[in-house]
């Protein structure tokens, strides 16, 4: 007898654990069902819109560009270098890499201005050109294999040309004490406290020629500034005397300059602008009348 109320109480109790181990169990499952369920809720992302299709461009070498101040646009890089006439054309109406620009690598992130005209020099990349906030940005885009070698080469001694004028921002500009046609003085204590601008070219030089009328502009718009305009000539007095008979150019201009231009300033082409600070230091050096007034302006707030 006392043998089955053991073994009915030892029944009675095995039930009663087996019962509760079930809820527990039953409970936890559940409650581990929910908890993956909201875990998925959190982590899984919601699905992006597509952006538009362009179907003017199909091109599968076209570079999308987003963020302009004009909204997105789209540039078929395959084209550009489908040959030097069209890559020319291209760089002469957007590219001036010796001009104030925001440098990009090829994945869209800002970088050193030096480094990326170095990767320029390598002939492996291209520069693209985007606006975004009124301001010019410039992002490598790595070359076509097919692209015709006369492109690599023009890429390469431009961008060596810029990263030399590119070395030369932030430096003082060298001693000098030069005296113009009419025999006035321009040393570092007549120009002090004042913005410089000196522009290097010759005779014969016709694009320098030709910016004369722009630059007489220049002159004019800034008369009321501290600025002083020099231009440094390769070309003896009486030559440049005879020459600028015949056109009207403002600057004060200086003869017989051609070794200092060369040696000191380190200029490889001509015409080439400079623009030095109240304290004797350059802040671009530039090549073309173009970027010179857009700079002056974007010094001079104006």
């Amino acid at each position: 007898m006392r043998n089955i109320v053991l073994a009915l109480l030892s029944i009675g109790v095995g039930f009663a654990i087996s019962f509760f181990g079930l809820d527990i169990y039953s409970n936890s499952i559940s409650n581990e069902d929910k908890t993956i369920a909201q875990s998925n809720e959190v982590i899984t992302p919601k699905k992006e819109e597509e952006p538009p299709i362009n179907e003017d461009n199909t091109s599968e070498e076209a570079l999308t560009l987003e963020g302009s101040s004009t909204g997105s646009f789209s540039i078929d890089t395959e084209d550009i270098q489908k040959n030097f006439d069209n890559w020319e054309a291209y760089t002469k109406e957007n590219i001036d890499l010796m001009s104030t620009f925001i440098p990009m690598d090829d994945k869209g992130a800002i970088m050193e201005k030096g480094i990326f005209l170095t990767l320029l020099r390598t002939g492996a990349y291209i520069p693209i050109k985007y606006e975004k906030d009124g301001k010019a940005q410039y992002q490598l885009t790595s070359i076509d294999d097919s692209s015709n070698e006369k492109i690599k080469k023009s890429i390469v001694s431009k961008a060596s040309i810029a990263h030399q004028y590119f070395k030369m921002e932030g430096k003082k500009l060298p001693n000098y004490n030069f005296v113009d046609l009419n025999g006035n003085p321009h040393n570092k204590a007549d120009t002090k406290g004042k913005l410089l601008v000196l522009k290097c070219w010759f005779i014969t030089c016709k694009v320098c020629v030709e910016e004369f009328p722009e630059l007489n502009e220049l002159v004019d718009k800034y008369k009321d500034e501290k600025i002083e305009f020099v231009s440094l000539a390769f070309d003896k007095k009486d030559e440049l005397v005879k020459f600028l008979e015949t056109k009207e150019f403002k600057y004060p201009t200086i003869p017989e300059q051609k070794d200092y231009m060369a040696k000191k300033l380190k200029v490889k082409q001509y015409p080439t602008h400079l623009i030095v600070d109240a304290n004797g230091i350059i802040i671009k050096m530039v090549n073309n009348v173009k970027t010179l007034t857009s700079e002056l302006e974007r010094i001079m707030g104006k």
